[in-house]
């Protein structure tokens, strides 16, 4: 493996297999499902999941959406994978909680698959796809457990700059010092805003009916500007390090500004924001 893809593949891991960030996750499951849930709409609307499929879920994080599709696959099955053991844990008590039994849970890395050939109907990820390390392979990967006919399902963060939400937040750090530009092709979170380039890596990797399309939806957080800032520091990884960056003071004064940007996007209780997201689906 390269030098440069190793130290990528480290980082996503330290970066997502930390604890303190899976408890996060847990904190915040519940709203978070409601905030995602016009994402987790879309994602049903290009995976096709019938009664009696097998899926795969990738980087399921603490069980949303994959929870949400359970059901919809009975008396299928559907597999939860994590990189973070203590995601997986999670995931698996959140089940418990919801009364899914037709789950089962795994730690799994997408780039090298324990599953054999032609064992799923269906693949999903959301919002990881942008994460795997070295892109190509990882797909090979899904490829290969999808029957043929499956299809695979993905979504990620479209242009930053129509995302209002992170755009909010991010607007007050910015000022101060601009964000480090990530190198080209390595995993960060808009790795595939640009338009085409999520179906460009689905088609080198061998699959067929590429589809790729981006849609403007709407985010909506259950609670006060306050705690979606809160919320957003706390389990977004990739993001600490630069808010970390800022002497405690300038922090704290961007943090404020970010929560009354925040604010002007709320009302009736909830902080809703528009965001832009790339959904791509292709068949085996």
């Amino acid at each position: 493996m390269p030098s440069g893809a190793r130290s990528n593949e480290e980082r996503v891991k330290a970066e997502w297999m930390d604890e303190a960030t899976a408890l996060a996750w847990r904190r915040w499951h519940d709203k978070s499902e409601r905030f995602w849930s016009e994402l987790t709409d879309a994602m049903l609307g290009i995976a096709l999941l019938e009664p009696g499929h097998r899926v795969l879920d990738l980087a399921s994080g603490t069980g949303d959406p994959a929870l949400t599709f359970a059901p919809l696959v009975e008396p299928g099955r559907i597999v939860l994978t994590d990189l973070s053991p203590q995601m997986v844990k999670i995931a698996r008590e959140n089940a418990d909680r919801a009364g899914v039994r037709n789950a089962s849970f795994e730690v799994a890395d997408a780039h090298a698959l324990h599953y054999p050939d032609s064992s799923f109907d269906r693949v999903t990820c959301r919002l990881g796809v942008m994460y795997f390390w070295d892109c190509g392979k990882a797909l090979r990967e899904v490829r290969r457990v999808l029957k043929p006919g499956g299809i695979a399902a993905f979504a990620a963060w479209g242009a930053p700059e129509r995302n209002e939400y992170i755009d909010a937040a991010l607007a007050p750090f910015k000022a101060r010092s601009p964000m480090p530009e990530p190198a080209p092709d390595t995993p960060q979170p808009y790795r595939f805003c640009k338009p085409g380039s999520l179906g460009a890596e689905l088609t080198a990797a061998g699959f067929t009916g590429v589809d790729e399309e981006t849609r403007n939806l709407r985010l909506a957080w259950p609670g006060p500007a306050e705690e979606l800032w809160r919320r957003l520091y706390e389990v977004s990884a990739p993001l600490r390090p630069y808010f970390d960056s800022f002497a405690p003071q300038e922090r704290e004064a961007a943090a404020r500004e970010a929560v009354a940007n925040l604010s002007k996007l709320s009302k009736g209780g909830e902080v809703s924001a528009r965001a832009d997201i790339v959904l791509a689906s292709a068949c085996r």
